[in-house]
């Protein structure tokens, strides 16, 4: 049997990881038959050199804190990929630390199109629940997240009018 199909594999893998099934469609689309590419997927599997379980909790991890991806979001794109339903739920479940740190990237980036004092209207609120919605985060965590950002806000601001002196600079 010939290698290459796995030094194909091989030359993929060195570029970046890929999923089982990607690498695999790649491999079919540069002509080896279904047999070649299985065999060079065990080969690879065997080594260590796919993990589909490994690969998707690290792409989660990566996706929730950098990009603020919610949870829903996380396990779409890694289904999308190719990933079992098991592994993608498991990898796409963040703990309560990720959980927040996502929310936290996600809250930033919509902030930064939100105009200023959008914590004080009730519809800047809800288009601020819903951007988080749309990234993938469940409605309760959403919902308490802009909650508990607006209330900081509020407070910084009111820190701010409650300092001593004219705020015109008038003695």
């Amino acid at each position: 049997m010939s290698d290459g199909a796995y030094q194909a594999a091989l030359r993929v893998l060195a570029r970046r990881d890929h999923f089982r099934a990607e690498l695999a469609d790649k491999l079919h689309r540069r002509g080896f038959t279904p047999a070649e590419v299985e065999a060079a997927l065990e080969r690879c599997a065997g080594l260590g050199l796919v993990d589909d379980n490994g690969l998707a909790r690290r792409f989660a991890e990566v996706r929730a804190t950098e990009n603020g991806w919610g949870p829903r979001r996380i396990e779409a794109e890694l289904r999308r990929r190719g990933v079992d339903r098991a592994a993608a739920e498991g990898a796409s479940r963040p703990d309560r630390v990720r959980l927040r740190a996502a929310l936290a990237t996600a809250l930033r980036r919509a902030e930064l199109r939100a105009p200023a004092g959008w914590w004080r209207l009730p519809e800047r609120r809800a288009r601020m629940v819903s951007s988080l919605l749309a990234r993938g985060f469940e409605a309760d965590d959403a919902i308490a997240a802009v909650r508990e950002l607006a209330a900081s806000r509020e407070s910084q601001d009111d820190a701010l009018d409650d300092e001593s002196g004219d705020p015109f600079g008038v003695p």
